[in-house]
């Protein structure tokens, strides 16, 4: 509501809280995705006849995880794209 009262569309609005919560996501997906290719070398000297590397499953996995990751941002994004500006400032 601040930056809308500073003269920022909507449009800014939301393009900026989706593109923070996604670049968020992208880092724990990239911390995730490094810790669960170490930790599964580390466990294939614990598994017998199974390979832990399973690219088709990182990617789905990678791909819901961010599919729920833009859902998550995009609606408190709208939400706050449509806050009347007079209103967010008589409140902060």
């Amino acid at each position: 509501g601040v930056r809308m009262a500073l003269g920022a569309r909507p449009l800014d609005v939301t393009r900026m809280i989706v593109i923070r919560g996604l670049r968020l996501a992208l880092l724990g997906l990239a911390a995730g995705l490094g810790l669960a290719l170490v930790l599964g070398r580390l466990l294939e000297t614990l598994l017998y006849g199974v390979r832990p590397a399973a690219p088709a499953v990182y990617a789905a996995t990678a791909a819901a995880l961010l599919l729920i990751a833009l859902l998550a941002c995009v609606v408190p994004a709208q939400r706050a794209a449509r806050v009347d500006p007079v209103v967010a400032l008589r409140n902060e």
